[in-house]
Parts: structure tokens; C-alpha cells; sequence
């Protein structure tokens, strides 16, 4: 299986709410091979996608977290489609995280979220459901939904001068093993 093209920051389709997926669309091939594409596409490298940085103005996305240590007690999240996917409600508590994009590969910054969100969303077989992600979890599927209304994690930030280069974070905010 060949991965798909990452949509890079400058594509106007990272800035255009994606279109809904309709019960019709679910039952196409084609969709369903884009899911199994967008999976193959993070392995090893991300742990969630949104459509619109595959170029496909589509409100989709997967989401793969195996377990880890940022997961900090959290429930790892295997393999999820969310289709259609819509926040309905968020915790007032907030936490500020690294974030890095796979359409700004080589950036990093921290971005305020909320650190609990209930999601609404359809899955990939048009089955309805609602979910609360907590921690690291609940900041990839916001970081991912953003993509669905055109806002990327450099729109979220409150301090740039968080932002960085990837090699500069590892330098100065990695803690090295000895």
C-alpha cells in the first residue's frame, strides 16, 4: 500500500471547513480505501489525520494512539475513525501542550486545550457514538477536528515565542536518557 501525500501549511484546503460525509458516501469503496490509506499513512509517524491534510475536503479523521508514556494513565485509542466528528461539550479546565503537525513537519509549540472533551462522531459503518477523551488523547482530537473547520494549532497558540523548530525543541526540552 503506497501512503498518501501530506497537504503542507500554505494549501488553501488546510483553511476550508470540510465537507460533511454523508450516509451515502460511507458506502463508497473509494471512502473506505482513504481510511485504510490515512491509517497506513501514520504508522510510524502520527497519531492522528484529518482528510483535509490528505486533500480531501472531507470531515474524517483517524486517530491511533498506541500505549506510551504520554498517555499518563489514559486509555490508549486503537485504530479510531471519526466521521462528522463534533465537540459537545469541553472541560473549563485547560493544560498548554506541545504540539507538532504532520502539515508543519518541522515546527513545534505549545498550544492551550481543554483537558477533557466529549466527541460526537459516526465510525467508518455509520454506527453513531459519544466519547470522553481525556489527556493527550483529547488534544489530538481536538488538534484534529480543528483541521475540519480550516484552523490549524499555530491559530490556538497565545505565545509564539513558544515556537520552534523541531531540532531546537529536542535540543532544549527533551530530556536526554543517560
Amino acid at each position: 500500500m503506497k501512503k498518501l501525500p501530506i497537504t503542507k501549511f500554505g494549501n488553501p484546503i488546510l483553511r476550508k471547513k470540510a465537507k460533511r460525509v454523508t450516509k451515502k458516501k460511507l458506502q463508497d469503496p473509494k471512502l473506505q480505501e482513504l481510511i485504510k490509506r490515512m491509517f497506513y499513512t501514520i504508522r510510524g509517524i502520527g497519531v492522528g489525520l484529518a482528510a483535509p491534510q490528505v486533500e480531501e475536503s472531507l470531515r474524517l479523521i483517524v486517530v491511533n494512539i498506541p500505549p506510551s508514556e504520554r498517555l499518563k494513565g489514559e486509555d490508549p485509542v486503537n485504530k479510531m475513525v471519526l466521521i462528522n466528528p463534533s465537540i459537545v461539550h469541553c472541560s473549563k479546565k485547560k493544560a498548554q501542550s506541545w504540539e507538532g503537525c504532520l502539515s508543519l513537519p518541522s515546527i513545534i509549540g505549545l498550544v492551550p486545550r481543554h483537558q477533557s472533551v466529549t466527541v460526537e462522531w459516526m465510525d467508518e459503518k455509520g454506527e453513531k457514538h459519544v466519547r470522553e477523551f481525556k489527556g493527550f488523547p483529547a488534544f489530538v482530537v481536538q488538534h484534529e477536528i480543528d483541521h475540519l473547520q480550516g484552523i490549524l494549532y499555530v491559530d490556538r497558540m497565545t505565545d509564539m515565542t513558544t515556537l520552534m523548530e523541531l531540532d531546537e525543541f529536542v535540543k532544549w526540552h527533551v530530556k536526554k536518557k543517560r
